[in-house]
């Protein structure tokens, strides 16, 4: 059996999401060197790997994890902030667990 990767994982709900009810962008943060060689950080800390608008307007959050995979500190955090904010924020796994949050299925 192949073991799939969050990246993997994370290919499939984005190409699913193309034909689903939401607007949607896949977030991160990261960083890259520019030409004159610095570094910029992007994003924040934690943010969730897919951000969607949901109908009527509702902010999701889904955060893209493996079989065994596990929220980092800040990834926790940025959950319980969104939460508090009203807004939904899930664990995913795979396309089937984005189509039971945006009850899809």
């Amino acid at each position: 059996m192949i073991k799939r990767t969050e990246s993997m994982i994370q290919k499939a709900i984005l190409e699913w999401l193309k034909n689903a009810n939401v607007y949607f962008f896949r977030a991160g943060s990261g960083a890259f060197k520019t030409q004159q060689g610095r570094y910029v950080k992007t994003g924040r800390p934690g943010v969730p790997d897919i951000v969607c608008c949901r109908p009527g307007g509702r902010f999701c959050g889904l955060e893209v994890k493996t079989e065994t995979g596990r929220q980092s500190e800040a990834q926790k955090h940025a959950e319980q902030d969104i939460k508090a904010l009203g807004g939904e924020y899930h664990i995913v796994r795979s396309v089937s667990d984005v189509k039971k949050v945006l009850n899809e299925d």
